[in-house]
């Protein structure tokens, strides 16, 4: 890997590959070049992380957009080129939105590294079981931001996991020490690299984490990220038992959002029951031209309905969180005082019941996919019960892809549920192509520095042409 030298105030200030400087917001007041001290400096790198986990150039726009902007839910739009290369499929080693997406996840990933390491030593001199509870809670969030962020990472710079893809190329593991300035990295194999997620998974799971908020990892949102990243290891059963965990957890067993409450999430940045792992967003983060609601409004990106429209039944009210007319997405519209501020929902409890769906249907279980698959289907006022959904195997798995459009459109999940599925759709003008075998190229700011020079050599032979 290309030099990696890091400064931290709030978490980082810079990343350098070698000549590529990537500015960072200035927030919690921590130098990373000092070992951490107090419970305070830990607290302020996780925070930090977390902003740069929830920031534009990650989670909180480009991993979002890519994933829908290269799929066939939505199109950049050539009067203002805003991510038009990425909707084009004409990106290539030097492009912008990849270059950063790398970066801020190495960024990430040395935060928390450095964050564990730090709440460790300060574990050793602290006393009171406050502080101690307190450097608890930080270390399963940085082991669960950690493997939240490597899963996210390799859905961009890896292929599709699945027995002929796992001996391939994976990404770059930091685990207990960052990379020396100028030290020769090899990227991990794929398999290895998912080996090493659920490691950091179950590692964190040994931390007696209070933390309640969605807003953070905790306990629960982090069996929600394992069923996420078991999907699509396709362990089916792992996944099943992990989305099981949440939806019956205390938090999540009773929540049955109405109509109102349901499209009423969507413009607000307060904590609402569909949450399960979510950035939140406030008035003053001013965002502008960053922000995934930018992108959709000024930016002209639309939402492609030809395709979209004949999913959704009449009287299906998830259709009003599209503008039909201006083949706009409105879960992007802000709040009533922030127009360019929206929380973004990184998994909701939506997504966890059409896992639990998905994984018990592969498993031939379709009852129980039946019942899991009704929490969103009843969306659509014709569904009330499970005698009107899918009654075989085959059937319910078509019905949940649909369904996984309906509800999950334009949240960063089409693209790499089209690779994890070997399905083929109409992207970029090709009909019928399959983007299973798709990867994007690694930064070539990253692979000219000479620290690692193992590029994903066939990205550009798997494009849609």
């Amino acid at each position: 890997m290309k030099k990696i030298f890091v400064s931290f105030i709030g978490v980082i200030a810079a990343l350098l590959f070698t000549g590529c400087n990537m500015d960072v917001p200035l927030t919690h007041n921590t130098d990373g070049d000092k070992p951490m001290e107090t419970v305070q400096d830990v607290t302020n790198a996780l925070h930090g992380a977390m902003a740069q986990f929830g920031g534009y150039r990650f989670m909180g726009r480009n991993y979002v957009a890519t994933g829908d902007f290269c799929g066939d839910i939505a199109n950049a739009s050539a009067s203002t080129g805003h991510f038009l290369n990425m909707s084009g499929w004409t990106f290539d080693e030097n492009s912008e939105e990849l270059k950063v997406m790398w970066q801020s996840g190495y960024v990430i990933i040395v935060a928390c590294t450095r964050g564990i390491e730090g709440a460790n030593q300060v574990m050793a001199k602290v006393s009171s079981d406050e502080e101690k509870q307190t450097l608890t809670n930080c270390l399963q969030q940085f082991y669960g931001l950690k493997a939240a962020t490597y899963f996210y990472l390799s859905n961009i710079f890896c292929k599709a996991y699945s027995a002929e893809h796992a001996p391939g190329l994976g990404l770059v593991l930091v685990k207990d020490e960052i990379v020396k300035p100028e030290q020769k990295v090899e990227r991990s194999t794929l398999e290895d690299t998912y080996k090493y997620i659920l490691e950091l998974i179950n590692k964190a799971y040994t931390y007696d984490n209070k933390e309640t908020s969605p807003f953070f990892i905790n306990p629960i949102n982090l069996k929600a990220i394992e069923a996420k990243v078991r999907l699509y290891m396709r362990d089916y059963a792992g996944a099943l038992a992990a989305a099981d965990a949440v939806v019956t957890s205390d938090l999540y067993k009773k929540v049955n959002l109405e109509e109102k409450d349901y499209l009423a999430m969507w413009q607000t940045v307060a904590s609402v029951p569909e949450d399960v792992f979510t950035i939140v967003k406030s008035d003053n983060d001013n965002l502008s031209a960053n922000a995934l609601n930018t992108l959709y409004g000024s930016y002209k990106g639309t939402i492609d309905l030809t395709f979209m429209q004949p999913l959704f039944a009449a009287g299906d009210y998830r259709a009003k969180l599209f503008d039909a007319a201006k083949s706009r997405t409105l879960k992007y519209e802000g709040t009533p005082t922030a127009q360019a501020v929206s929380n973004i929902h990184v998994i909701r409890l939506s997504e966890v019941y059409l896992i639990k769906a998905e994984a018990a249907a592969q498993l031939g279980n379709v009852a129980e996919a039946q019942t899991a698959l009704l929490y969103t289907a009843k969306r659509n006022p014709a569904i009330t019960a499970v005698a009107d959904l899918p009654s075989t195997k085959e059937d319910l798995l078509k019905f949940i892809a649909e369904e996984r459009i309906r509800e999950l459109f334009t949240e960063g999940n089409r693209l790499y549920d089209l690779r994890r599925t070997e399905a083929t759709a109409t992207i970029a003008g090709k009909a019928n192509f399959k983007p299973y075998n798709t990867v994007f190229p690694i930064p070539a700011s990253e692979i000219n520095a000479g620290f690692m020079t193992q590029q994903n050599d066939d990205w550009a032979s798997n494009l849609p042409k």
